[in-house]
């Protein structure tokens, strides 16, 4: 069965070598890991907490009914430019898409504010390739931290 497996992830795009898995996960080990505080990151989580409360306190006190549609319609903007071009597009490559369609994806990718495209991308396809080892910018041996707070660490 490891074998068929082994061929299978072989032939996937940006498969690792697992061989360099197992080296990097032997490596690890040996290492104490250590982590360090992105304060500009903090801040930046700080800012979009406290605009969330404000936003949260005016949504039931101060908004008016078009107000919230348009917060609604942002938030699903922003979840196409996420998935449908950072992810689907640009980070695996599933289909092509022309100048136009291009360029409106990259301008709903804004709207989420979770980072520039070529940031995304490379983050999300260093963890498809690298899953759960130290090379991984998500990967869940770092604890709840690095899940919750992630980039800050």
């Amino acid at each position: 069965m490891s074998i068929k497996v082994d061929a299978l992830i072989s032939r996937q795009f940006l498969a690792a070598n697992l061989d360099e898995i197992r080296e990097m996960r032997e490596e690890s080990r040996k290492q104490d890991a250590k982590s360090h505080i992105v304060w500009r990151n903090v801040a930046l989580f700080f800012a979009l907490h406290v605009g969330a409360a404000i936003g949260l306190y005016q949504i039931f006190f101060d908004a008016k009914w078009a107000t919230v549609a348009w917060v609604f319609i942002l938030h699903m903007l922003g979840s196409v430019g996420i998935t449908a071009g950072a992810h689907r597009l640009w980070a695996h490559r599933s289909y092509k898409a022309t100048l136009p369609m291009r360029i409106f994806l990259m301008c709903l990718n804004n709207i989420a504010l979770q980072n520039d495209i070529i940031e995304w991308a490379r983050d999300h396809r260093c963890h498809h390739k690298w899953t759960d080892t130290d090379a991984d910018p998500h990967s869940t041996h770092r604890g709840c931290s690095s899940r919750t707070w992630d980039g800050c660490w």
